[in-house]
């Protein structure tokens, strides 16, 4: 395009810009916006503290209550301890999964916990209408005022009167729609971008600090390629529809089908293609398998005797007493060994399953963006259900290496008939924290791969739209 065909756009973007401040619009949408983004803010930041706290302390309590212990290894392990997935300023922008799926995990012998203890099993007004984030906003209410704003661009200029009159200035259908595209887009992401610039400070200022960089810019330009794909919207229906009132109401119900309705359709129907057990089934299932057995194994109390018979074979001692280990640890941690079998051979079904609900929500996302805008943001937050069961995973893994370590401390320790082994305070001190590792950021930009195609293709998509509708119905 020639230099002389960008003069009447950035004419029209100006036009644009200096009646939308004639007209209080800025004004308007600056204070709606900023007072939703104040209020949210600081609920966010109180929340984020009192979490941040209440993790910190209670990470310390069980720490000096390991520290302090001078209990046989195994009670230690009845004992247990908890792990908090660790949070950060973007999981606090869009807690995502976390309220509903939880982030502590129970350290227990004999038992393998869940993820646990959400807020929304505490809270049902969270369960109904969610929280209060910023991530809400900028998601469900700046586009419906963005759609509202835009909808209404060349609708009013037919019903004023002006729309013969630039096109009698020379002005082309195509460049009238969009200088009204850029406008409203650039309106908008003037509002929004000191809310991003605070938040990059906050972020810069915060633990991880520039580790978190790279997710904020990929955050901060998901939704700036939402708001894009939500002016287009609004334009093209305002070229389509005959009045702004009939305009106005079809960019509405776009907004409901889209942000709403199809997002719990898709929800649904990935829940009935892709069903899930209960939790009650699944327990059950794997207190089954441990007792009877899987794979043609011997049930329990079998197993048992056949395992403590090869070790009485191992060591030949004349008499049990006379062991050179103590058989309670090492049965204790092969019947840990095989519940952990039982766990993993029931939980690889299950996750499975919730990785073909998840494919099934990222082409969902191809057909509606809100959806793929979603889930981009939880993953750069770290609260979508990938981090979900990277936390389980890794949680899981330190609790089956921290079970071993005090039963095989309980082993190496022999003793006498009637007698209990008390380890020393200085054994517990040695054991180390739970270090959860989050996945790398190109890791979450693989699995976020269709998520970025969709917006990318329905901007190209909706850009394709408009050039070929201005021209016909713009006369």
């Amino acid at each position: 395009m020639s230099s002389s065909a960008y003069t009447p756009l950035r004419t029209l973007i100006w036009k644009e810009f200096r009646l939308a401040f004639r007209d209080q619009i800025m004004s308007t949408l600056a204070i709606i916006i900023y007072t939703l983004f104040l209020t949210s803010g600081l609920l966010t930041v109180f929340q984020y503290q009192n979490d941040q706290q209440s993790r910190e302390l209670s990470n310390k309590k069980f720490r000096q209550q390991w520290e302090a212990q001078h209990n046989n290894p195994h009670e230690a392990a009845h004992f247990g301890t908890y792990l908090f997935k660790p949070l950060s300023l973007l999981s606090a922008f869009d807690p995502g999964l976390n309220d509903y799926f939880g982030t502590t995990y129970r350290v227990e012998a004999h038992v393998q916990h869940e993820v646990d203890y959400s807020n929304a099993e505490r809270n049902d007004a969270l369960m109904r209408f969610g929280q209060f984030t910023l991530a809400l906003i900028m998601q469900m209410l700046i586009p419906l005022l963005l759609l509202f704003i835009s909808s209404s661009a060349l609708t009013y200029e037919k019903e004023s009167g002006t729309f013969r009159m630039l096109m009698a200035q020379g002005i082309s259908p195509s460049q009238l729609a969009w200088g009204k595209v850029w406008s409203n887009y650039l309106l908008v992401v003037f509002l929004v971008m000191p809310i991003f610039i605070v938040l990059f400070f906050i972020v810069l200022l915060s633990p991880p600090g520039i580790a978190l960089l790279g997710r904020f810019f990929i955050l901060a330009g998901g939704y700036l390629l939402f708001y894009l794909l939500v002016t287009l919207t609004g334009v093209i229906v305002s070229a389509l529809s005959s009045t702004s009132r009939t305009a106005t109401l079809t960019v509405l119900i776009v907004w409901l089908f889209s942000s709403i309705l199809l997002p719990k359709i898709a929800a649904g129907q990935a829940a009935d293609a892709y069903p899930l057990s209960s939790r009650a089934a699944f327990n059950n299932n794997v207190k089954q398998g441990f007792l009877k057995g899987i794979n043609g194994d011997l049930p329990y109390q079998e197993r048992g005797e056949k395992h403590y018979a090869a070790l009485l074979k191992k060591y030949r001692p004349d008499s049990s007493a006379q062991l050179p280990v103590n058989t309670d640890g090492l049965m204790l941690q092969y019947h840990e060994d095989y519940q952990n079998k039982v766990f993993d051979h029931y939980y690889t079904a299950l996750a499975n399953t919730f990785n073909q609900q998840q494919s099934f929500l990222n082409y969902a996302g191809l057909a509606d963006p809100f959806i793929s805008l979603k889930r981009l943001s939880m993953a750069m937050s770290g609260t979508d259900f990938y981090h979900h069961q990277t936390f389980f995973l890794q949680a899981k893994a330190y609790r089956n290496t921290l079970i071993r370590k005090l039963n095989l401390e309980l082993a190496s320790h022999p003793v006498k008939p009637n007698e209990s082994y008390q380890a020393d305070p200085r054994f517990f001190l040695q054991l180390k924290d739970f270090q959860y590792q989050a996945p790398t950021l190109l890791q979450m930009l693989y699995l976020q791969r269709l998520a970025m195609l969709s917006l990318c293709c329905w901007i190209g998509l909706l850009s394709v739209t408009l050039y070929f509708i201005t021209k016909p119905l713009l006369r």
